[in-house]
């Protein structure tokens, strides 16, 4: 699903239909000046090769699953019939996943906004293990007591894109990551070029920090295994090319779409 922001920053996700509300689409935004997101940008002009390798790793494990189901039931139907059934389970799946990671990064909101006493207590500690490891890794900053985390914050950029960011501050960019480790996690594994982009252009949207000697804010994902809560970081360094890849995938979003968001600050 596409989601769009007007040019204050404001998220339009959704809008008023004729049986309620509805998916905002492009011709929504069209009619209201709106901007695509930096994840509808960039998933609708590059391709993914990995998770489109999982999918379609998975789509041929729920087919098989439900070939051998059919067989011990006395299932007929032929392929098309199986076909089916495995379309279901994969999207039973999908949406676990998807639902999986926003449900927990619901909890990172309230824990980072305060609000600890509203997430269940079998999460908490998993929350703590995040601000741990945010702690961590971002301890060697200069100590300013202003700089403090921005949660969920969301934004437009006058180049005609917007997003809504996990946590960010003047030095950092923070977006998180829920996987499943397995036995021997390799965070190297876990790191694809489009993590980068996408903290890169979030970067660029954002208000710039106040302090002009500042060279750029620090680009860290943080992977998190749903399975035993262990979090694993990664900083992307190479900041420039990022930037430059999201900015021509936009420039090619605007030809394609034949529509072009952008305006001019006075």
């Amino acid at each position: 699903m596409s989601h769009w922001y007007d040019k204050q920053g404001n998220p339009r996700y959704e809008v008023e239909g004729k049986k309620g509300l509805r998916p905002s689409t492009l011709r929504d935004a069209r009619k209201f000046g709106w901007v695509p997101s930096v994840s509808t940008v960039w998933g609708d002009v590059v391709t993914k090769p990995m998770l489109n390798k999982w999918i379609q790793s998975e789509l041929m494990g729920a087919l098989w699953k439900e070939f051998h189901a059919g067989e011990n039931m006395g299932v007929g139907g032929g392929y098309p019939e199986y076909e089916k059934m495995a379309r279901v389970r994969f999207n039973e799946k999908q949406q676990k996943v998807m639902g999986r990671g926003t449900m927990i990064h619901d909890h990172l909101e309230k824990y980072f906004t305060k609000r600890e006493g509203e997430i269940p207590s079998e999460f908490l500690g998993l929350c703590q293990g995040v601000a741990t490891k945010l702690q961590e890794v971002t301890s060697n900053d200069v100590s300013n007591p202003n700089n403090h985390w921005r949660v969920e914050a969301p934004f437009s950029h006058q180049s005609g894109y917007g997003g809504k960011v996990d946590l960010y501050n003047d030095n950092w960019v923070v977006d998180f990551k829920t996987k499943e480790f397995g036995d021997k996690p390799n965070v190297k594994k876990m790191v694809y070029d489009d993590y980068g982009v996408q903290l890169a252009a979030y970067d660029q949207g954002l208000p710039p920090p106040p302090d002009k000697n500042l060279s750029g804010r620090k680009l860290l994902n943080l992977f998190i295994d749903v399975g035993s809560s262990r979090v694993l970081e990664w900083e992307h360094e190479d900041v420039a090319r990022f930037r430059s890849m999201f900015n021509h995938a936009l420039e090619l979003w605007k030809l394609m779409k034949k529509y072009n968001p952008e305006w001019h600050v006075m």
